[in-house]
């Protein structure tokens, strides 16, 4: 058993069981997949083509967004089982939630940045609240906000455009460092004091 994988605190008298273990690994990844589709969103912007990288490129895209959430939920996931075991009792809502929130309609529009939120104060003050907020904002901009807007005002569907792409990068960039902030906010392991039960 390493250092990262020993139950602490109130979780080891009752279940569940949350250990704390290391986020690094997965923020690494995650934040490399972010990259590299802004990369590519970047790539639409200065050529102006729809698909720069050929045809059979939309398959590899999709196939690289489905990854980037996939490791996106993971991370969220790993650290809110973390955030459990730094400041224990503390959260509105139960580690499932990090997964399950993106999911639930209507809420799925707030509750995602509310349980991050609570993350970031799990691992000690957060002077970075804007921060969050900012991502959240722009995340927004370039999910339903932008669907609105395609939908009810521009009355198409072509998201290519250099204004959505634009949006799309920026997007990725406070994605990547609020992934960095919250990372850094976990200590590489459980701290002494939160060894008392």
């Amino acid at each position: 058993m390493d250092q990262y994988n020993v139950p602490v605190g109130p979780a080891t008298v009752r279940g569940p069981r949350y250990r704390f273990r290391d986020p690094k690994g997965p923020a690494l990844v995650v934040q490399c997949l972010i990259a590299t589709w802004a990369l590519a969103d970047i790539a639409v912007i200065v050529t102006g083509k729809d698909s720069p990288f050929g045809e059979d490129a939309d398959a590899l895209l999709g196939g690289l967004q489905i990854a980037c959430w996939g490791a996106f939920l993971f991370w969220f996931h790993r650290c809110r089982c973390n955030a459990e075991v730094l400041a224990p009792g503390t959260h509105k809502y139960a580690p499932a939630f990090a997964l399950g929130s993106w999911i639930i309609p209507l809420a799925m529009w707030w509750l995602p940045r509310r349980i991050m939120l609570d993350i970031r104060r799990a691992g000690g003050r957060p002077l970075d609240v804007w921060l969050i907020n900012a991502w959240w904002f722009v995340w927004l901009c370039d999910g339903p906000v932008s669907v609105a807007v395609h939908l009810l005002i521009l009355h198409q569907t072509d998201y290519e455009n250099p204004v959505d792409k634009a949006v799309a990068v920026l997007d990725a960039i406070l994605a990547i460092a609020v992934i960095r902030r919250v990372t850094a906010g976990q200590p590489a392991g459980p701290l002494p004091y939160f060894n008392m039960t």
